[in-house]
């Protein structure tokens, strides 16, 4: 039996076999809930970010905001670079994005479209103290981030100095 890791491994290999595309292998940019997110590079010499992800449910999530970013031209949110969707596989769960630097927006794996998440009122404020205190000074800039995004119908739960990153902070 192949480890979740090695399984998602061999279908990065086989998204990049299928357009060309070449692996940088022992190198992913992370590991996550919902997938691991690897480096390739296009002929083009072009660097993308290549999320495959262990189950439908998140990728499709994933899959369709990048598709409203895509609709809607977003490249950036009160100056966050925003992965720009590059390509999609609905067979091996992948989703195929240019790389983006500090400051950015990005991992969109437990978004969800045209609703928010059903949380009652006394976890809505207990997620927000727990979001204040992650992103200290910066949690009005996150929440500013937050709000611009739900303009477009795209309702983040899963926030974190990780995947909404200014330029001077410490985590990746």
């Amino acid at each position: 039996m192949q480890s979740p890791q090695a399984e998602l491994l061999e279908r990065a290999e086989q998204y990049c076999r299928q357009r060309n595309l070449t692996l940088a292998k022992g190198n992913a940019f992370g590991f996550g809930v919902h997938g691991s997110v690897f480096p390739c590079s296009r002929p083009t010499g072009l660097r993308t970010a290549l999320k495959i992800h262990e189950r439908l449910d998140p990728y499709l999530r994933e899959r369709d905001v990048y598709l409203r970013l895509y609709d809607h031209n977003v490249e950036r949110i009160d100056g966050h670079h925003v992965p720009q969707l590059i390509d999609f596989d609905d067979d091996l769960l992948a989703i195929e994005m240019t790389v983006v630097v500090r400051p950015f927006v990005l991992d969109f794996g437990g978004a969800y479209l045209d609703r928010p998440p059903d949380y009652d009122e006394a976890i809505l404020k207990e997620w927000q103290r727990d979001k204040a205190e992650q992103f200290e000074r910066h949690w009005p800039a996150a929440r500013s981030i937050l709000y611009a995004l739900e303009r477009f119908g795209i309702y983040v739960a899963d926030v974190n100095p990780g995947n909404i990153a200014f330029v001077e902070s410490e985590s990746a």
